[in-house]
This record gives C-alpha cells, structure tokens and sequence, in this order.
C-alpha cells in the first residue's frame, strides 16, 4: 500500500503588519535551519491555515513529504511572504469509545486509531472581528504555496478548490478559556496605563497581588429616601480621585515612609508596587509572582492581610493594615490615610501586546 499525505484545513491566522510587503517580509524571520513552533504567546486569534497528517493507519509516510515537512516548508514559504506562522501538533491520547456486541451490551474499549495532526497557525490578533485579521484570512485563501504542488495529496471540493481555501480564524489551541479572556485587549486600558509610572504593564511577573482598591462613584440609598439626580451624582470625578490615590499610594509604598509605623518599622518601605487603573477603579499590587502559588507570595500575604490585635481590656479581634502618612498635597499639610483590603487578591498580570 502506498501512504499518501492529505492536506485538510484547520486552524491559523496571527499576522501584525501588512501582508506582501517587501519590508514586511524582510521583518519576518524565515530561516529553513530552524523550527518555528506555536507558544501562548501568540494570538489569542489566529489562522489555521493547514493540516497535515498521513493516510496511513500506523501514521508512517512511505511516499512524499511527511506532514512535518510539508507543514514546515509551509511555514517557511508564508514567512517569506511576511506572515508569521508557526506549527502545533496535535497528538490526541488514547480515547474510550462505547460500543455494543451482538446482543446489545454496550463495552468500553479503548480507541486505538490516533490521528496525529500537524497544523500550520498564522498571525496575531486581538479579536476575530479585527480588520487586518479578516484581511489576511482572505488572503491566505488564495494562495496557492509551491511547496504544496509536490509531495502532498489535496483533494480539491467545490467548497474548497484549492489547498488553502479552507483556512479560518481560530483561538491559539495553547490558550485555554480563561487565558483567553486574560489576553483580550481593551483599548480604553491600554491608554490609561500606558506611559503611566510604575504601570502594572511594567511588571515582569505573571501574577501580582492586589492590596488595595479605589473605587469610582457609589452611592448608598436607604429605603424611602429619594434618588439622587444624575447631575448630583455626577458633581464629582471620583474615579480620577481614585486613580490619583492609587498612584500616591504606590509612591509611598515604594519609598520610606513606614519607618516607626504599625510597630514595626520597615514592614510597608521599598515595597514593589503597581498601579492599575480600569474602567470602574483604579488598583494597588505588590509582588511579581511565576504563579498563584509563588512561594514568595506568602511574605506580602503576611504583611498586608489583617492582623490580630488586642485591646485594653483584653478583647481581641482582625483589623485591616493602615498607613497614616503626613506631608501630602499642595501646601504638604494633609494626611493621607490608606487601609488596606481585608483579602488580598492573586491576579494575573496583564501585557501590552
């Protein structure tokens, strides 16, 4: 039997600059001595462009191209062209199926034909509906690559005439849901915390801990009283007082000003800290972390969840960390003072793409 490599379309589509330029492409790194393999930091939204897997039940090529070869040369040949593309191979584990005999008893046996794909995964775009996403798409679908005219078997259908018709946006495979979500990119953020001092995007980390959250505007509204008018509410810019705050406390964290406070002088100075600001708050962290459970987590942990104290008359109960810092606004007469949130938070820290 001869083994023939069949070509189906799948998954790619992340390119950042304008396809087919000359000075898109010299950008574009296309080095056939080396393998551009798919990472999670690629995406979120990407083209499939190709997959490649052999026809032959044990997976061996005897004739042609292997889909490793095929989808590397692929990768080269759009790299030359100024798209980025990358591979990722799926390899599925072996799968339980159901199945009944002949008197109807259903068994479970283990399904024991693995189909290994290799695909070929394009671009880099921050949402399906991105326009340079769309516009790419359409152009990967009417290319006709030479390194496919040789050593790989297509079988062209009305809906899809040619090797790369087929291609469609698609999520980077390495990312999961939340990740995902993680790495969309609001544009009203991004501008907010760029170029800001001490910036969360700045931070080298991947998690971070939150110890203290500014608020916008919030109104609290007994039964029977009346509403406040919009005007009313509005009188005020809360959120930019909540983005000034966070971006003091941050100054004050990073500096020296805990020196004889809480009893233990030192504990809140020099402290790594970043600012955020949002759509509805602003944030202080602290800490850059590799995961959730960073050892390293544990002394920020430690020095800004509530402590127990105990009082004259020998009660004891939690109360939250606070820094009372004189010294501030503009004629240095006011008194700044920051409580910190009962609960700090491990978030993951966010990147500019």
């Amino acid at each position: 039997m001869v083994a023939r490599l069949f070509l189906s379309l799948m998954t790619l589509a992340f390119c950042t600059s304008i396809l087919g330029s000359s000075a898109n492409a010299a950008s574009i790194e296309a080095d056939p001595g080396k393998k551009y393999e798919l990472t999670k930091n690629r995406g979120p939204w990407m083209i499939s462009v190709a997959t490649f897997h052999s026809a032959s039940p044990d997976g061996v090529t005897r004739k042609g191209k292997s889909p490793e070869e095929a989808a590397h040369e692929l990768i080269i040949e759009l790299r030359k062209l100024g798209m980025p593309a990358y591979m990722y191979v799926h390899d599925p584990d072996q799968q339980r199926v159901t199945v009944k005999d002949v008197l109807g008893r259903e068994e479970y046996k283990k399904n024991l034909r693995r189909i290994r794909s290799v695909l070929v995964i394009a671009g880099n775009y921050d949402d399906i509906d991105d326009k340079l996403a769309q516009d790419s798409l359409k152009w990967v679908k009417k290319l006709n690559p030479e390194c496919l005219q040789t050593g790989v078997v297509f079988q062209a259908t009305e809906a899809r005439p040619t090797p790369l018709s087929g291609a469609f946006l698609t999520i980077n495979p390495l990312l999961s849901p939340e990740e995902v979500q993680q790495n969309r990119q609001d544009p009203l953020l991004v501008r907010l915390n760029s170029g800001q001092e001490h910036s969360l995007y700045d931070n080298p980390g991947e998690y971070t801990l939150v110890v203290k959250r500014f608020l916008g505007k919030s109104a609290t509204v007994k039964p029977g009283d009346k509403l406040p008018s919009i005007t009313q509410f509005l009188k005020d810019n809360d959120l930019d007082d909540a983005g000034e705050s966070a971006q003091e406390l941050v100054t004050i964290l990073r500096g020296r000003y805990d020196e004889g406070l809480n009893k233990s002088p030192g504990i809140l100075n020099e402290v790594e800290a970043y600012v955020w600001h949002d759509r509805h708050e602003s944030f202080v962290s602290v800490g850059s972390f590799s995961s959730p459970n960073d050892p390293a987590i544990k002394k920020y942990m430690e020095a800004f969840s509530p402590r127990l104290v105990t009082f004259d008359n020998g009660a004891q109960n939690f109360q939250p960390v606070h820094l009372s810092i004189a010294g501030f606004g503009k004629n240095r007469n006011e008194t700044r003072l920051f409580v910190f949130d009962p609960e700090p938070q491990v978030i993951r820290v966010p990147k500019k793409r």
